[in-house]
């Protein structure tokens, strides 16, 4: 019996590192060739899988890699339940012959950023013969309705080429301003580094050494106003110093600060040149116009070192989040496994008992005529049965007491019970497993129970149904087993009705030989009888 116990455990150990390998969520892509010639087009299928949770994000992209995006499918819902499926169609193109690489494309779900395998694709030129083509003189002018064709009716009309030459012209700013567009789309600058960047240019510029201060003054208000409407979405750009200055002075970000009243008061006396060089002609000395300058890009660095201490802390809250969540679910997955584990244990031991029990203290009750009595299992809420007899409690103490002490910490109370007929050849097991904490809410658990229990009771050639009933399933069907009660190497055929609340399992199940039509009655009668009963009833 010691050794029936090892291998029952290492087989459901199995069987939950099996359920935890299959991580989520995952990502995936595939070409529908990797050959084309110059101007077809490819599909790039990229599939995400994921929890029916989880929120996906595809990108709308114009360009991937070397391959340019001609358009784009809707994401279209493969599969829901139990894991989704979702996938998006790429279509690319490219106008050179070559290898060519096609970039990873970066797929969001939720706060996690996946990315697909980069490919290769080869594009050729169009091969054009000549050589086998044989070359004919011009075919005569023919009439159309009477009327002969002119030699002067095929050349072009000098107008036509009035309007090819606008319409040239035309074709080439639009091929310029896409080209200036993709350009700028592939080099987007953040608001903080737009700035650098302009306060770079201006310091290499020494607008005031050319004597024009009031336009080093324009620019450098101007990259503070852009600044501000950019990075934290202030009206700027159309308001007067002092207005900025008093929405600056009342701005609050979003962790509660305030810029320092030292840098807003430098920042008034920054204005004031400012104003006086723009409008009044004012030539403020070379020390006054770096003072304003760096006044000018602490304001930037104070406000951006602050929106970006904002970002830095919900990214924090955000991946304690995803860790709490990954927490959780390894947590159900451990309960699950614990009473898959627990659950296999239970059906061996039974599988046992039902073989070494004496089974001459039951013959006479087996003979006699069913009594159809009225009982109770488990705690509340109860599994209320009528059976032919009462169903005897099994002893599974030896089988509990070898189940580790972090799976025994899970459970509060495990019974299983049977009334078995020899004679009759029809078997009948229940039982009632309380649990300390919630029972994931899929049909893992009730599925996972049927299985074992088919397992160990070494079923073969086994057709299994179910069918949804009230707070649980329906497992019907038929195998070929040996059970020493029904017989050796015959088929069996089976019925049952299990129960599933926020912390525990209940369920019964008969079996009888098939094409017993009197027992497959008798067990119908019991199934139908089954029901969770509380106090409350």
């Amino acid at each position: 019996m010691k050794r029936m116990k090892q291998i029952l455990i290492y087989l459901f150990i199995l069987q939950v590192l099996h359920l935890q390998a299959q991580q989520l969520p995952l990502i995936s892509s595939q070409v529908d060739t990797t050959t084309i010639r110059i101007g077809e087009q490819i599909r790039l299928s990229v599939t995400a899988q994921t929890d029916t949770l989880s929120f996906a994000d595809f990108p709308e992209i114009t360009e991937l890699g070397d391959m340019e995006v001609v358009s784009s499918s809707q994401i279209d819902t493969l599969q829901k339940k139990p894991v989704r499926k979702l996938r998006k169609d790429y279509y690319l193109t490219q106008w050179d012959s070559g290898t060519y690489q096609v970039a990873p494309l970066l797929v969001r779900i939720n706060d996690s950023i996946l990315s697909t395998d980069s490919l290769q694709i080869k594009v050729q030129p169009v091969a054009v013969d000549t050589t086998r083509q044989g070359l004919y003189d011009y075919k005569p002018p023919i009439s159309v309705d009477g009327k002969e064709i002119t030699e002067t009716n095929n050349k072009i009309s000098p107008l036509w080429w009035l309007l090819l030459l606008p319409l040239s012209g035309l074709g080439y700013y639009w091929y310029k301003r896409r080209k200036a567009v993709m350009q700028a789309r592939k080099k987007k600058l953040t608001p903080y580094e737009k700035a650098q960047k302009t306060l770079h240019q201006l310091t290499k510029q020494k607008l005031w050494l050319k004597n024009k201060v009031d336009e080093h003054y324009l620019k450098l208000t101007d990259t503070l106003k852009t600044y501000l409407e950019d990075e934290l979405s202030m009206s700027a750009k159309e308001k007067i110093s002092s207005q900025l200055l008093h929405d600056l002075k009342k701005f609050r970000f979003e962790d509660g600060s305030y810029l320092s009243p030292d840098l807003l008061e430098r920042l008034q006396m920054m204005f004031q040149r400012a104003d006086l060089a723009k409008f009044a002609k004012l030539q403020p000395n070379p020390a006054d116009i770096d003072l304003d300058f760096n006044i000018l890009k602490d304001t930037i660095e104070q406000s951006h070192a602050v929106v970006q201490a904002i970002a830095d802390t919900k990214a924090a809250e955000l991946a304690a989040i995803e860790v709490a969540r990954k927490r959780k679910k390894q947590i159900a997955w451990t309960i699950t496994g614990a009473i898959f584990l627990l659950l296999g244990i239970l059906g061996g031991t039974a599988y046992y008992y039902l073989n070494k029990m004496n089974l001459t203290q039951t013959i006479k009750e087996n003979i006699s005529a069913p009594e159809w009595v009225y009982s109770e299992y488990g705690t509340e809420p109860v599994l209320a049965l009528t059976t032919p007899h009462i169903l005897r409690p099994l002893d599974i103490s030896q089988a509990t007491d070898s189940l580790p002490q972090q799976v025994k910490q899970l459970f509060d109370e495990i019974a299983v019970y049977n009334d078995q007929n020899i004679v009759k050849k029809y078997l009948i097991l229940a039982s009632s497993m309380e649990t300390k904490q919630k029972l994931p809410e899929n049909a893992q658990v009730l599925d996972g129970t049927i299985n074992g229990m088919l397992q160990y009771l070494h079923a073969r050639n086994v057709n299994l149904q179910q069918a949804e009933i009230e707070n649980g399933k329906r497992y019907f069907g038929n195998f070929i087993t040996d059970i020493p009660i029904l017989g050796n190497n015959i088929k069996v055929e089976f019925d049952s009705r299990f129960f599933q609340t926020e912390t525990s399992i209940k369920y019964v199940i008969g079996f009888y030989l098939q094409g017993n039509n009197e027992n497959k009655e008798l067990i119908e009668r019991v199934l139908q009888s089954a029901e969770l009963m509380s106090s409350s009833n």
